[in-house]
């Protein structure tokens, strides 16, 4: 059985958002890919978000010709065991988003997680990859939680758009004028967030700590229960582009599988605007682009913040032991089969032995050749390197079996 892990796909380094957007993956479009190539896969798991759609998956198949099937071309990167595995621990860890140690992913990596074990397409391997790859990324953004960074494109969202105002003072909002200060450096604008999930809320918060005025859209009301941050204004998805007219900042953070904002139905008034689409499929036509008055930015436009040389080099030195760990407890797991052996063969021999009276005693017997055994056996590889104790272990079951 091929147990090695490989990994493919593509993420904003290799791949444009307009090329992205081609293979992002709604949740029912990944438990559709899912199913498709179960039979083609031993495990998979599916990450698709803005930034990036990899398949990993233990395979003698290629997941960049999954993908290629699933939904043609592309500019896949390819990687498969070290290096699959430490791509997993990277990407958990923030390193390899577009803004370093941004906090969705981990969010987003758990929801891949649960989707693949409800598809029954996540196995032990992927399964334990996974969630120590998370508590990983957990321990690294607690340790470095001080580090002075953008941690979410919609932070880095509000970063932008207070530059764009600050640098432009004729930039008015519709509805007044912007006399921001350091400390709500967006005071004055008036802000429309397209989307209420957990971006949008997070905009809107952010929007509001530095001095906007912001209206958020909503659909339907969320399965959590979460409400709008205080002082945020809902207003019906069907009139964004009303309340738009009266905003001078608009970001969009939906879920949409087409434009939520066009040029036909929004014609140009020449007010001075920033448009931010932190969404890929994106929510914005990029028709905007062409008016004068409009600055449109998209996830790619946001920037590429790099963290400090003596925070990076901690950082990959605390996910390499994470890595590490990993790898021993897979080099334990591939044992197991024959520790199983060897169990069984010493329980049987021992109850035979003993001459065990009846079920009870037999099960008592049982219990304690096992916990005997499994010290025995475990210490084992304490006294030797991995590889020889796989040796043992397999030679030992070998002569179990006779």
């Amino acid at each position: 059985m091929n147990m090695e892990i490989k990994i493919a796909g593509l993420d904003y380094r290799s791949a444009s958002v307009d090329v992205r957007e081609k293979f992002t993956f709604t949740e029912s479009e990944r438990r559709e890919l899912l199913n498709e190539i179960a039979p083609h896969v031993q495990e998979a798991v599916l990450i698709s978000t803005c930034n990036r759609t990899e398949l990993a998956v233990v395979s003698e198949e290629e997941p960049s010709e999954l993908l290629h099937r699933a939904r043609g071309c592309g500019s896949f990167f390819s990687l498969r065991g070290e290096a699959a595995v430490a791509r997993i621990f990277e990407i958990a860890a923030g390193l390899h988003s577009q803004i370093p140690l941004e906090d969705q992913i981990l969010g987003q990596m758990k929801e891949a997680l649960a989707a693949s074990r409800e598809e029954k397409a996540c196995g032990p391997l992927l399964g334990q990859l996974f969630q120590r790859a998370i508590t990983a990324g957990k321990e690294v953004r607690t340790k470095y939680k001080a580090l002075p960074h953008e941690c979410s494109a919609a932070a880095a969202a509000c970063t932008a758009a207070a530059e764009f105002f600050s640098q432009a003072p004729a930039a008015k909002d519709a509805a007044g004028s912007t006399d921001g200060s350091a400390a709500a450096p967006l005071r004055g604008i008036s802000a429309l967030v397209v989307g209420s999930g957990e971006m949008g809320m997070l905009a809107a918060q952010l929007l509001r700590d530095r001095g906007a005025s912001v209206r958020m859209t909503q659909r339907r009301c969320r399965k959590d229960g979460a409400q709008p941050p205080s002082g945020v204004t809902l207003i019906p998805y069907d009139t964004r582009y009303e309340a738009m007219r009266e905003c001078a900042l608009v970001i969009c953070a939906t879920a949409s599988p087409h434009f939520v904002l066009t040029t036909k139905e929004f014609g140009d008034d020449g007010v001075r605007r920033m448009m931010i689409d932190l969404a890929v499929p994106r929510d914005i036509e990029p028709a905007f682009m062409r008016r004068p008055s409009v600055t449109l930015v998209d996830m790619d436009g946001l920037g590429r913040s790099a963290l400090p040389e003596d925070f990076l080099r901690e950082i990959k030195k605390s996910v390499a032991a994470h890595t590490a760990r990993f790898h021993e407890w897979r080099q334990i797991h591939e044992c197991m089969p024959y520790i199983e052996d060897v169990c069984a063969f010493a329980e049987r021999e021992l109850a035979n032995e003993l001459g065990c009276a009846d079920a009870e005693e037999f099960s008592r017997v049982r219990a304690a050749s096992r916990s005997m055994m499994n010290k025995l056996l475990f210490s084992l590889k304490e006294r030797v390197d991995i590889d020889m104790a796989k040796e043992c272990y397999c030679a030992l079951a070998k002569a179990a079996q006779r």
